[in-house]
């Protein structure tokens, strides 16, 4: 990242870290990326200079050329990365926030990291007359408020998801994640929403529930969800891919914590009689508990 490209995420960085309560995770997280991001453009621009300065030495181009002016030195060591507790609780208040300045945080750390410690995952669409569970779970859904600004994971989903400026801004009491109803007046029922990194309950998996190429989780109190899943790393069923052998490791973890995060690159293979039940599972199945325990066991 140049010089230049780096000042407007820095002093948005910058100045939401400083009117933040000391002790803050979103303070101490924006700390962090604003000098970790002038530390990489320090890197970068340094790099450049003296492969310029080597040039002009050699009787290259750059003899031609005098700089304007050299970046400032760097007075700190590198900055030690907060925990991923620190970082969850930062994004999380950042992006319930409704103001502008939390706004082009948030955009930039989709752009620096694909907002990786965000609590939401992917965004995923869900059409209600398609199956029984994606009916269900749209009864739950409701307006979001109009009297305010929308959040910044509102404004996301609406800047990326809307086609039509009588989409409507509804909102998941459960998951607490907005989801975008497209185009009602057209009689459409396309609804989109985020998926979740980790399921927040202690409730046990009871179900795991594939309708409609959405896939749910059931958990013992009743409750229905959108299985965890990761921007860019999708799961799926009925074939032999990766999406499958994702989906195969979620339910091998979830089994055994329901809060487990979503299947990151690098984890284990699931173990294969999960993969390949849910490799011949059909377009509406529903396996229990004890039937994915059973596969999983061989």
């Amino acid at each position: 990242m140049a010089a230049h490209d780096i000042a407007t995420p820095v002093t948005a960085l910058t100045e939401l870290a400083a009117d933040e309560p000391d002790g803050s995770p979103a303070a101490e997280l924006c700390w962090y990326l604003a000098r970790e991001v002038r530390r990489r453009g320090h890197e970068a621009t340094t790099r450049h200079i003296d492969e310029l300065r080597d040039n002009a030495a050699q009787g290259g181009d750059g003899a031609h050329l005098v700089l304007g002016a050299v970046p400032a030195p760097l007075r700190r060591p590198a900055p030690e990365e907060p925990t991923e507790m620190v970082r969850r609780a930062g994004w999380l208040s950042i992006t319930e926030r409704r103001d502008v300045l939390a706004h082009r945080v948030a955009v930039f750390a989709q752009r620096w990291d694909g907002g990786r410690d965000w609590h939401t995952g992917a965004t995923v669409g869900v059409r209600p007359e398609a199956c029984a569970t994606a009916r269900e779970w749209a009864k739950r859904l409701v307006p979001a408020a109009t009297d305010q600004a929308p959040t910044v994971l509102e404004k996301i989903l609406l800047d990326n998801g809307r086609e039509d400026d009588s989409d409507v801004l509804l909102h998941d009491p459960v998951a607490s994640t907005p989801v975008l109803h497209r185009a009602p007046h057209a009689g459409g029922t396309d609804l989109f929403t985020y998926t979740l990194q980790r399921l927040p309950t202690h409730s046990p998996l009871a179900a795991l529930v594939l309708s409609a190429q959405v896939c749910w989780i059931r958990t013992e109190d009743g409750t229905l969800w959108l299985a965890p899943e990761r921007e860019g790393w999708g799961i799926g069923y009925g074939y032999s891919g990766n999406g499958c052998l994702t989906l195969a490791r979620l339910v091998d973890v979830l089994l055994d914590d329901i809060s487990a995060p979503a299947v990151r690159p690098g984890d284990p293979q699931a173990p294969c009689g999960l993969f390949e039940l849910l490799r011949d599972a059909s377009d509406t199945t529903t396996y229990t508990r004890a039937q994915l325990l059973a596969a999983r066991a061989g």
